[in-house]
């Protein structure tokens, strides 16, 4: 059994700079091991054993199935460690960007084209570390496109010099953010000249009429800002709006107004992609039939075990290539690792046989958690194995985290802008423990809406 002095690990907390205010030992704590989504951990002073239901849509598989995806890469480096041992030349385990990449690199854009979200061949993937910097570099990527010409389903003369982004209100992508904008002064040359955000209205949740009166809302707001030359959406939010998700044919009539209107779409789908949405495909975009112009793709596609991310472009590899474009956006190392692509790749191959999991999964979380959703006290969102519960104002984060802790069940906790727990566990999630799990989130509504003390 792995172990870990209680004391070497508030003093080792109280020098992590992470999820915790400084000098504090009151962070996630740190875990000795996990089975499944079980988790031992020294939590506050103490050890502890929690159910972990939210990881932000980092992981994908645990247990026998992670084992095998993250198989080729141990064999990868296994090799490469012994050649080396011996002074033998050895495939790299991973290659500075400026240098090359890995030959890994072909096997994993061979198993991404079998799961486009669309069809065509003049797509391009670009490769990030996490998720904010693969949607920049999509917007950047749109943003050339949008440069050289308007969208192609666009018949009117729109004029190409500002490109500002469309994000939604209340969205990672926001104003917020620094992710995303830039100042009308290119940054390098032939940069995409962004010069900020604009939030564009938040939809409804479902209702005809009110789709109906969302599209006119919006019809105007294209046309009181015909200079966004990008837009982004989440098809299914994040924790920003705790998993809510779009109504499918609105969000379909509005990305192609939005084409139609000469702006590039782009569909972040780091959180709900993957086949995390229950639809049965990979990407939501393609189950929804949205046609964006990209999709971004998150780090659970190299397991969460390596750092993995980025983004596809659906057209313009040909003309970008002809203009002598590069897309700027990159870190030293992304997309570097073979182990990542060997990863991701197994995972490519593995994911389609789980598409039907999370659709039953997501059930489960309807049933058992659907009963204490009031809409007052608790309200729940989601589909498929992303889940948001949002709680009334009344409710501390420090009291959840303690009902949490109490009934030894850690979701993912969202603060701002509205109190709120995230369900997004491994795709493979065992059936028990998710119920199990699932139980004890249940418990920590019900001691909530109680008003029942920490000790209690």
């Amino acid at each position: 059994m792995a172990s870990l002095p209680i004391e070497s690990s508030s003093k080792a907390m109280k020098r992590l700079a992470a999820r915790s205010t400084v000098a504090s030992d009151e962070g996630p704590g740190i875990v000795v091991e996990r089975r499944g989504a079980k988790l031992r951990r020294v939590y506050r002073g103490e050890i502890e054993e929690t159910f972990l239901l939210g990881a932000a849509c980092s992981e994908v598989f645990t247990g026998p199935r992670l084992a095998k995806v993250l198989r080729p890469a141990l064999e990868h480096q296994r090799l490469a460690i012994e050649k080396m041992e011996r002074g033998e030349s050895w495939e790299p385990l991973s290659i500075h960007t400026s240098a090359g990449f890995p030959g890994a690199l072909t096997g994993f854009v061979e198993c991404l084209e079998k799961n486009l979200p669309w069809t065509g061949s003049d797509w391009f993937v670009n490769v990030q570390q996490e998720g904010a910097t693969a949607v920049w570099a999509g917007v950047e990527a749109l943003g050339h496109l949008r440069q050289m010409a308007p969208h192609p389903k666009c018949s009117a003369s729109r004029s190409l010099d500002v490109c500002r982004v469309g994000v939604a209100e209340r969205s990672y992508h926001g104003t917020p953010t620094t992710a995303l904008g830039q100042p009308a002064k290119p940054l390098w040359p032939n940069a995409p000249r962004t010069t900020g955000q604009v939030s564009y209205p938040l939809p409804p949740l479902s209702g005809e009429k009110e789709c109906e009166e969302y599209l006119r809302k919006f019809d105007a707001f294209l046309a009181e800002h015909p200079d966004i030359g990008i837009f982004v959406f989440e098809p299914q939010w994040g924790s920003s709006r705790l998993a809510r998700a779009w109504p499918p044919q609105l969000l379909k009539e509005v990305i192609a107004r939005c084409q139609r209107s000469g702006a590039y779409v782009l569909c972040d789908e780091v959180m709900c992609g993957l086949g995390r949405h229950g639809e049965g495909t990979l990407f939501l975009s393609q189950a929804w039939a949205l046609e964006p112009d990209a999709v971004t793709f998150g780090k659970s596609l190299a397991s969460g075990t390596f750092p993995l991310s980025g983004v596809i472009v659906r057209h313009g590899s040909k003309a970008m290539w002809e203009a002598g474009i590069k897309i700027q956006q990159s870190h030293t190392y992304a997309g570097s690792s073979a182990l990542a692509y060997l990863t991701a790749t197994e995972i490519l191959r593995e994911l389609p046989g789980w598409f039907d999991r999370a659709n039953r999964s997501g059930q489960m979380v309807r049933d058992l958690l659907g009963p204490v959703a009031d809409g007052k006290f608790f309200r729940l969102y989601g589909q498929g194995l992303l889940w948001g519960g949002e709680f009334a104002k009344t409710v501390a984060a420090t009291d959840l985290k303690a009902a949490c802790h109490k009934e030894g069940v850690w979701p993912y906790i969202v603060e701002s802008p509205s109190l709120g727990l995230m369900i997004s566990p491994p795709m493979d999630i065992d059936e028990d423990q998710l119920r199990e799990g699932l139980e004890g989130l249940v418990r920590v509504v019900n001691r909530l809406k109680a008003g029942l003390p920490e000790e209690a």
